[in-house]
């Protein structure tokens, strides 16, 4: 075996133009492949750190007795108990949490701070099966007690914020000003749910009616052995049904939603990842097709030395051997070059990707999901390079060793060019490559019109010098409704008397929330829908002027105005297109909207406006969102079922003039215990609303020019090992009076015929590709003809330029000079 690799080596340093191609190529595909594993590894495959996590899992309340996961919600209290009284046989436990931004302040002066925070049920850190690495967690007791002042903080807190103080057990911070006694630290880079530094217990109200309907709970629970959650989802129906009929209540839940925990993270985004795989996969397969192609025209180029050693006793075997060796040494050399370059390029693709931030990550980032290379990228990395060296290898080897003496011994003479067999053989590498390159460079143009589609679509208001940011206004500093809207309108009028300031205003939830605020309802004279009950719009609870302020166009009707008070008659604003959904020949001016379902008990609201359609940033498991519901801010204090304790403020600047600290100061003038934090100007949050589509327009056309070159190289390669191998055809055909122009012609014809090929291939690959991609992501738009044009022509291109080199060297073709070598 070690003959046999130093005399591999030997071969590979005479031929360093060679070596130095077949590494490279394979460098880029490898390399390619492995920096996108790495950045895939830590989002889809990596498990979540829990002890059993294949037996966690989400739940969703869902609205129908199917259990679709389309339009499913949240759970409540009342469901949450109702699980864990009912649910025995099913769940080890089940737990809840819910996210919230929290005021800290730490003894010794300095100043109070925004964190983000969670309050969970006592059991929820049991429910996951995690420990803090220091202290203890939640009793049943405190997470009982609504006056328990106990808090646990996060590693980065504790190092950060505290200065990893040693005596941090026992040690009080004040939180929304309670003081509260830390009780633990969670371990490093945990941060689950809601990017959470701190968790404070939360006790559940199962039978407050003023919350009997708020799904706002984020459900996770443990199953119990050999329960898969199929079979939760039929137990849980059947548990359902069984409340139903002995209670019959509308607040019960009908039917869950079950999903294993870690997919519930990551389900939305994998079908866009796996369309990125399959590029870099792509980019893969034409380098390893181009590799094989090298190696092949490497065989024929020594066939009468195989012929020679196998007439001198080589056996079979030991040429495959040596070939194989050849390749597999290839493979390992550039799989070491492309480690480099994943090594370099993977943390801009993590910075590029959707979980490069905490803003568009998925859950997944609250467990150390950092890209980085470690023992399972490197084990793809070698599976890639055993593929590809052993794999493409395996032809040209085998072609090496069936190698006739006398059919290669007349090599030089008048059987020089290439055998039938062998131009099939390189050909069809050839085809497989332009193929490939073909479907790539389709989805690149389909992927760039998508893009540009989307930068181009509005928004419904305007988002230029528009500064928003976040406000807390807590029960513990503003106890009743009327504090929270005094302490808002005068922070209003301190912010509309800052210098540049044209206009500010407030809404709630943030116009770039992810996650926004669904309100169930039925219109007035219309059917509920069978068999939720509910029709499902977004929530929007602004103040008066909130739309002119934003730029949003009121089609019909009025804005609020100050007479919209909490006494006075419930009024909302709903988007154009529930008003043509629900009365397409009416005006929906004066009609009624009732919150919830029809024969609830929830209020009715009079339409005074309708505004244009705006666009949100959606979660699918919304299902079917008929537009937006406004509500006025005033009223909402009062009939919300969920405190409206974080609010958005909105400024319209003149430029990006206004700083952090002019706002905070005015915030303090106004009021000493409201501060200001996630400041964002709304262009900046469009443009990052968009980081997935980004990233693959971003990738797939990386990939579709890297497969374009390597296509091309390829195409090349085989037309100039054509050429020399015809150099005695083309002196004799130019002896007989063809003209360059014809034995130019002459070459191309065969690129043009495998152009044809390869391009024919490609898009029914393409087809076949989108339509199973589309059964994962239905919003992935397909490729049109606009698509199919551009790539044929990019690709045509670059097959003219691959084809023009060898040919123009056919053309000059000296007769003498070949004749002579006859």
């Amino acid at each position: 075996m070690l003959a046999e690799i130093r005399f591999a080596l030997r071969q590979l340093r005479k031929s360093p133009g060679f070596t130095l191609v077949a590494a490279l190529t394979l460098a880029l595909g490898i390399g390619a492949n492995t920096a996108i594993f790495s950045v895939v590894e830590g989002a889809l495959l990596r498990p979540l750190p829990f002890p059993h996590a294949e037996r966690l899992v989400r739940i969703y309340e869902a609205l129908d007795e199917n259990g679709a996961r389309s339009g499913s919600l949240n759970l409540t209290d009342r469901t949450v108990a109702r699980f864990r009284e009912f649910g025995h046989d099913i769940f080890e436990d089940v737990a809840g949490g819910t996210g919230s931004a929290a005021v800290v302040a730490i003894n010794g002066g300095l100043p109070a701070q925004i964190v983000p925070a969670a309050r969970i049920t006592s059991n929820f850190f049991d429910v996951l099966g995690l420990r803090p690495v220091q202290g203890r967690n939640f009793t049943a007791e405190e997470g009982l007690d609504k006056a328990a002042n106990v808090a646990i903080v996060s590693d980065d807190f504790w190092r950060s914020t505290l200065n990893s103080r040693q005596d941090v057990l026992g040690s009080t911070v004040a939180i929304d000003g309670t003081p509260r006694t830390i009780i633990g630290v969670m371990p490093k880079a945990f941060r689950h749910p809601y990017r959470a530094n701190l968790w404070l217990p939360l006790a559940l109200e199962p039978d407050n009616a003023a919350t009997i309907n708020n799904h706002y709970l984020y459900g996770v629970a443990r199953l119990r052995a050999g329960v898969t959650p199929a079979k939760a989802e039929e137990a849980v129906k059947r548990i359902c049904a069984t409340i139903n009929r002995d209670d019959p209540n509308p607040a019960n839940v009908r039917a869950a939603y079950i999903a294993p925990l870690r997919e519930s993270f990551v389900m939305d985004l994998r079908p866009k990842i796996l369309l990125i795989i399959g590029a870099a996969v792509c980019t893969l397969l034409i380098a390893a097709a181009n590799f094989a192609g090298l190696l092949l025209g490497r065989v024929i180029e020594r066939e009468g030395e195989f012929a020679l050693r196998a007439a001198l006793g080589a056996s079979r075997r030991r040429l495959i051997a040596q070939q194989l060796i050849q390749a597999l040494l290839l493979a390992f050399i550039g799989t070491a070059l492309g480690l480099l370059i994943a090594f370099w390029i993977t943390p801009t693709l993590f910075a590029l990707s959707p979980e490069g931030a905490d803003a568009t990550g998925s859950a997944m980032r609250e467990f150390d999901y950092a890209a980085r290379l470690d023992l399972p990228v490197f084990a793809f990395a070698a599976g890639a390079m055993a593929l590809v060296g052993l794999g493409f290898g395996l032809v040209p080897a085998a072609c090496a060793s069936r190698t006739d003496l006398r059919g290669a011994m007349s090599v030089t003479s008048r059987g020089a060019t290439l055998d039938r067999n062998a131009r099939r053989l390189l050909g069809s590498f050839v085809v497989i490559e332009l193929a490939i390159a073909a479907a790539l460079l389709t989805a690149s143009v389909t992927a760039t019109q998508y893009f540009r589609n989307l930068i181009e679509e509005p928004w419904g208001f305007e988002t230029k010098d528009r500064l928003a940011f976040n406000v807390t206004v807590p029960d513990r500093f503003f106890p009743t409704a009327a504090s929270k809207q005094s302490a808002l309108e005068a922070s209003l009028a301190q912010l509309r008397n800052l210098p540049r300031v044209k206009s500010a205003t407030v809404v709630s939830p943030s116009l770039m929330d992810a996650s926004w605020t669904l309100m169930l309802f039925n219109g007035e004279g219309v059917p509920a829908p069978e068999p939720r009950d509910v029709y499902t719009a977004y929530s929007r609870v602004p103040v008066p002027g909130y739309f002119q302020s934003m730029g949003q166009p009121i089609l019909q009707g009025r804005d609020f105005n100050a007479s919209d008070t909490a006494d006075a008659p419930l009024v909302c604003i709903i988007s154009h297109s529930i008003g043509k959904r629900f009365w397409p020949n009416d005006s929906p001016i004066g009609k009624r909207i009732r919150w919830g379902r029809l024969d609830g008990t929830r209020p009715w609201f009079t339409i005074v406006g309708v505004v244009g359609d705006m666009k949100a940033i959606a979660d699918p498991r919304d299902g079917e969102v008929l537009g937006t519901i406004a509500r006025p801010l005033a009223q909402m204090l009062v009939h919300a079922t969920t405190q409206l304790d974080d609010i958005t403020f909105v400024l319209h600047t003149d430029g990006r003039s206004v700083n952090e600290a002019t706002i905070r100061a005015a915030l303090a003038r106004s009021n000493p215990n409201l501060a200001a934090y996630n400041f964002l100007w709304l262009e900046d949050a469009t443009a990052r609303s968009r980081t997935t589509e980004r990233f693959i327009f971003v990738l797939v056309s990386s990939f579709g020019l890297v497969g374009l070159v390597l296509a091309a190289v390829g195409l090349y390669g085989l037309l100039a090992l054509q050429v020399a191998r015809r150099a005695r055809e083309f002196g004799i055909r130019s002896a007989l009076g063809a003209t360059a122009r014809q034995i130019i012609h002459l070459v191309a014809r065969q690129g043009a015929t495998l152009l044809s090929l390869g391009f024919c291939a490609g898009a029914l690959a393409t087809y076949g590709v989108v339509h199973l991609v589309r059964n994962q992501w239905a919003d992935m738009p397909g490729p049109n003809l606009i698509a199919c044009i551009c790539a044929a022509i990019v690709l045509g291109l670059a097959v003219m330029i691959a084809c023009w080199l060898p040919a123009r060297r056919a053309a000059r073709v000296d007769p003498v000079i070949a004749l002579r070598a006859e």
